[in-house]
């Protein structure tokens, strides 16, 4: 043991090689998100700033979330009826798909578990499939098995409850809220905790000529600002990864054809809040439904080798449920993502990483999960490239991941009705996802990680939401029989209903909790 301890290599203070400077370029959400989590985790005389111009403008539509969101908000200590109020917030249960099989299906992408397991080997969606073979006519849906598909119907929510065999305790939620209002927000959290915010524009980027890292950006009135770790925040035009440093685009467009969006909002419901997103396919792409206290963000986003601008700004107006309050706005995009995101000492967050669409709520999750893994790969100044190939692996196959979840919703389509959906129906989709729907179609097994962002309840709600049932049940479900199955899970099914029903209203309870000024 002391011979060892003799022949160990002395451990290097972490403070002699620390990083004593970031630099974050741009703001919105992914700026402010990332100043906030580094303010909270750094030491606090690592100096921070943010570079943002207010005569730049941000994408920022309003913004559905994921269940993940509270985690980024617990670590950076947000409290959430302030954030909330801040930002016209709303509760989210999950996501509601209008004629995304057939024209005429609707069913729920809800958070969280199902209401109660069967069996500690075969998981409920087996047991769901083989249920079906007993022939009841009032067989419940397999999202009706979520007590989350079950609030949201009826438009009701309060916070999960910490019983484990309540069904009330089995569902996950996130938010809706105003994505610019939540930049704010967070920018007032990161400067109380010492970021430096600075007014200007970038008009060109500086590397050191000996190692290439990018040593200052200059302003337009001739400052430079200098640090050892620089945060492009800059949006879709990628200032610093995409234009200075030339990191190629990888583009995902062939699987994703959808390029452009219009948003606008519209007049709060009449009929209360609904705490979930919507998202409905039209004969080219889809349009989204997000409700918060004040008003609702609408958008539909579609491809433009399908449709031209005034088709997809007439179907939006056509069908949004209140009165626009605004001109609808044009958003131009391209799916996909730079090759990789942390080049020198530049990491890519947000839109100047890359582009997926809104479909399934992912893109300040992205953001938060480049900042989770930055910090758990945090460098020193010398850069390690050890560091940067962890973290361009990790954030790599997450994109993929999120990636492949996304296509799937196209590819399995069943609708032929436009050149759009039949074009999706038909394309070639990435080797990783043919795998999944393969052995989903043969076995009903699903093939993903255990790292993966989406797990079995948001996978099987897409397949049986849109009708692509596995060939085959699990063989050990062969247990019991189909009338008995079928039993079980109509109780399940009664179980989160009622559950719901023990719930408020959604709008009385953030009435109760959160209500924001504006609203009024």
């Amino acid at each position: 043991m002391s011979e060892v301890q003799d022949n160990a290599e002395p451990i290097i203070d972490p403070r002699e090689e620390r990083v004593r400077s970031v630099l974050i370029v741009g703001g919105g959400s992914a700026g402010w998100m990332a100043a906030t989590m580094l303010a909270t985790a750094l030491s606090k005389d690592i100096k921070i700033r943010l570079v943002e111009s207010d005569a730049i403008g941000v994408v920022g539509v309003g913004e559905a979330t994921i269940p993940p969101i509270k985690k980024f908000n617990r670590f950076c200590q947000v409290d959430e009826q302030a954030f909330l109020k801040e930002t016209n917030g709303t509760f989210k249960l999950g996501i509601e798909f209008h004629n995304w099989g057939k024209p005429g299906d609707r069913y729920m992408h809800p958070f969280g578990y199902v209401g109660r397991e069967l069996d500690a080997v075969v998981k409920l969606h087996h047991w769901w499939l083989t249920g079906q073979l007993a022939g009841t006519t009032d067989y419940p849906a397999w999202e009706d098995m979520f007590v989350a598909t079950a609030a949201a119907r009826e438009n009701r929510f309060a916070l999960p409850v910490r019983r484990p065999n309540d069904p009330l305790a089995k569902f996950a939620y996130a938010y809706h809220f105003d994505a610019i209002l939540y930049g704010q927000h967070l920018r007032r959290i990161a400067e109380r905790r010492g970021v430096e915010r600075i007014e200007g524009r970038i008009i060109s980027v500086n590397k050191a000529s000996e190692t290439g890292l990018v040593s200052d950006v200059q302003l337009e009135d001739g400052r430079k600002l200098e640090a050892d770790l620089f945060l492009d925040c800059s949006g879709l035009r990628s200032l610093l990864l995409g234009n200075a440093l030339e990191e190629p685009f990888d583009d995902w467009s062939h699987w994703l054809p959808s390029d452009r969006a219009i948003a606008v909002p519209s007049e709060s419901s009449p009929h209360g809040l609904s705490p979930y997103t919507k998202g409905v396919a039209h004969t080219v792409g889809w349009q989204w439904r997000i409700p918060l206290q004040n008003r609702i963000g609408n958008g539909h986003v579609f491809s433009s080798s399908f449709s031209n601008v005034e088709d997809a700004e007439r179907r939006l107006l056509q069908t949004i449920d209140t009165e626009p309050l605004d001109t609808p706005r044009l958003i131009k995009f391209q799916t996909g993502r730079r090759k990789r995101l942390w080049v020198g000492n530049v990491v890519a967050v947000g839109l100047s990483a890359g582009f997926l669409e809104p479909l399934e709520s992912t893109s300040i999750h992205l953001v938060q999960s480049g900042l989770e893994q930055l910090l758990d790969l945090f460098p020193s100044r010398r850069m390690d490239p050890a560091l940067r190939d962890r973290y361009n692996a990790q954030v790599e196959r997450e994109w993929h991941q999120v990636r492949d979840f996304i296509i799937a919703h196209y590819k399995l389509n069943q609708r032929d009705d436009s050149e759009f959906w039949k074009y999706t129906a038909n394309m070639d989709v990435p080797d990783s996802l043919a795998e999944v729907l393969q052995l989903w179609r043969e076995h009903g097994i699903l093939g993903v990680d255990g790292g993966h962002l989406f797990q079995t309840g948001s996978w099987t709600s897409i397949f049986y939401g849109q009708n692509f049932s596995p060939r085959r049940p699990h063989a050990l479900s062969d247990r019991a029989s189909p009338d008995a199955v079928a039993a079980d899970v109509r109780r399940i099914f009664d179980e989160v209903k009622l559950a719901a029903q023990r719930l408020p209203d959604h709008s009385e309870f953030i009435g109760k909790y959160c209500a924001s000024p504006q609203a009024g």
